[in-house]
């Protein structure tokens, strides 16, 4: 009985309580304590509900890669010949460090599968991408056998090389000029962009006329008198071949950023673009995306930033020296150390050629200077290791503090003023822009370890 009467009296008790609370006349702690337990018993039904939504994300997203079709690197290995392809143009994810939504890279079908009315730019640009890249994968082969057989040249390797570079040209005119005419009527329907149209069809002409001269000199080249003269000759044609390819795609990049930009849709882009195959770090299109992002993002406004340009010096006398293939197996390495040294949560990319950005988060010029500086000297004392002789690079460098004004144009121009000054001090050397003036960079030796690369597998 006396049981009975105590549970009656809590069970008042409590009601009491809980009137008292909704009729707002209760102390402040039974009202605070009375909301903190409403409140975790909402924010357990809403965990609930979310995991709920993260399991069927999850679940959509397994369809979808079971759905999806082969990624850039299987659609190179349709195609070119599967012993052709190289392990250097798979392309591996980004994962930006500092954010925390990561850049989802969940491969989409081939360029032809795509909306046309919302990809057609990126249609286009990945078109010219695949026919850049088979075609310079047939460059770089052909300049290996070429140098392996200097001093010794012979007709049937001699001839081999020539029919293929024919071959090769005639292969990557058609689809060039295909790709590159669809992409310059897109542009040119754009007003006050028709200009970057004119731009392309005028790069796209000297790219057409250089491969057609390559065409004429090697259909009427004469083997038989000289065959270490055509093997010279041959070399030459690549490398003008190689270089016009690549100021096409230095162009393009530009022109297609700028369509971007103008139609405001630079967050739209097709993440298939944003890497360079070769090195495996975001390209111009993938550095210019993640700035744009992070200039929404206010992150220029509200936390220190710096920039620094790293430029191979006389990479293009060093790849007529030592060929294509140890020229991108430089950029490899070169690429992998900024990478390794230029600290998580940076963005790191392939700006151009042999050119290299770095924007460092969080840091002061001179903690940016000191970084720039340390990467420099470790690039200076990378030995590479290969026949006939072993060799060292070096890098200029260009650095300036991005200012809470700044875009990515006016950020570009100071890095090039900086690059600049920079070069005509002399090879590896360094300045800074104040946004007034370029001035050079003094640093003590920081001692920097010599690394080892060996380029050709030493024998067990």
């Amino acid at each position: 009985m006396i049981w009975m009467v105590i549970l009656i009296g809590v069970v008042n008790l409590c009601l009491g309580y809980a009137a008292a609370v909704y009729l707002g006349v209760a102390p402040p702690g039974l009202v605070e304590a009375w909301h903190v337990l409403s409140a975790r018993t909402g924010r357990v039904e809403e965990e609930e509900e979310e995991e709920e939504e993260e399991l069927s994300d999850e679940a959509a997203e397994e369809m979808l890669a079971e759905l999806a079709s082969s990624p850039l690197d299987n659609m190179l290995d349709d195609a070119i010949d599967e012993n052709e392809f190289d392990d250097r143009l798979e392309v591996e994810e980004y994962e930006d460090l500092d954010d925390e939504d990561s850049a989802d890279l969940l491969e989409v079908g081939e360029a032809e599968t795509w909306n046309l009315d919302e990809k057609y730019v990126e249609t286009s640009i990945l078109k010219l991408n695949l026919a850049m890249m088979k075609s310079g994968i047939r460059a770089t082969d052909l300049d290996t056998r070429l140098r392996a057989c200097r001093g010794h040249s012979d007709l049937e390797t001699i001839e081999a090389c020539l029919n293929e570079l024919k071959e090769d040209c005639e292969t990557y005119l058609a689809e060039q000029n295909e790709a590159g005419e669809r992409f310059a009527e897109r542009i040119s329907e754009m007003g006050e962009l028709s200009s970057l149209g004119d731009e392309i069809d005028m790069t796209n002409l000297e790219q057409a006329s250089q491969i057609e001269t390559t065409l004429s000199n090697i259909t009427h080249m004469d083997l038989q008198s000289d065959l270490e003269a055509a093997n010279g000759r041959l070399l030459e044609e690549i490398k003008n071949l190689r270089a016009a390819r690549h100021k096409l795609r230095d162009s393009r990049d530009v022109a297609f950023l700028a369509v971007a930009r103008y139609e405001k849709r630079l967050d739209k882009i097709e993440k298939r673009l944003y890497h360079d195959p070769l090195t495996k770090i975001r390209n111009r299109i993938g550095l210019e995306t993640t700035l744009w992002s992070w200039w929404q993002q206010g992150r220029n406004k509200s936390r220190q930033m710096n920039a620094v340009l790293f430029d191979i010096d006389g990479f293009d006398d060093f790849n007529e020296d030592h060929g294509l293939a140890t020229g991108d197996r430089v950029l490899q390495e070169v690429a992998r150390l900024i990478e390794r040294n230029a600290g998580k949560g940076n963005l790191v990319g392939r700006f151009a050629g042999q050119r290299f950005l770095v924007v460092m988060m969080d840091v002061g010029p001179r903690a940016a200077i000191k970084d720039a500086e340390m990467i420099r000297q470790k690039i200076a004392k990378i030995k590479f290791v290969g026949e006939p002789q072993n060799f060292w690079v070096t890098v200029g460098v260009g650095h300036t503090e991005i200012s809470p004004e700044d875009t990515e144009q006016s950020l570009f121009g100071r890095l090039e003023e900086a690059l600049k000054a920079a070069k005509q001090i002399g090879a590896n050397s360094a300045a800074t822009h104040d946004r007034t003036e370029a001035t050079p960079i003094e640093s003590p030796d920081f001692n920097a370890a010599e690394t080892v690369i060996h380029l050709v597998e030493e024998e067990e």
